[in-house]
């Protein structure tokens, strides 16, 4: 029995270490992480007076706005995110791009006409790159896919 106790006692020592930072993607702790990568990825409808995303989902209503929000750790300063919007058969429909701010490498984006989308599946793309780069250049961050129903009751 007490071969247990000590096998048990050693597994919840564990769990508290593990416990202690949090981590992105299920990667290293985000202290200790070294390359460039996106942290605090959001999007949904809404957002607060800092433009952070505050109510989250992927799935809008026509006449929906669409927000992204989202930070870019170690990057080079005067670094720059773009997002590319696209349809379902990946057709560029918009694109923008934002520096990120500096310190924190937080950005947010509005997609200009989404208001106007038909119902369908979308997708957003992220990138970061210098001002003034060939867009082929830039490093690619990943995307997010985005559906768009039918509009929602107004409440």
């Amino acid at each position: 029995m007490r071969p247990m106790a000590i096998a048990l006692t050693l597994a919840l020592g564990a769990g508290a270490v593990g416990c202690g930072e949090k981590t992105t993607g299920g990667g290293a702790p985000e202290s200790v992480r070294t390359g460039i990568y996106m942290t605090k990825f959001r999007i949904g409808h809404t957002v607060a007076p800092d433009r952070t995303v505050t109510v989250e989902t992927d799935s809008f209503g026509q006449g929906d706005p669409i927000y992204v929000s989202f930070e870019v750790k170690n990057v080079p300063a005067k670094s720059v995110a773009r997002v590319v919007w696209s349809d379902s058969s990946n057709k560029k429909l918009s694109e923008e791009q934002k520096p990120l701010a500096s310190g924190t490498g937080a950005v947010s984006f509005e997609w200009k006409g989404a208001r106007d989308l038909p119902i369908g599946s979308y997708y957003a793309q992220f990138f970061y790159g210098s001002p003034g780069e060939v867009p082929e250049k830039w490093t690619n961050l990943g995307g997010h896919p985005i559906r768009v129903g039918p509009k929602r009751p107004s409440s």
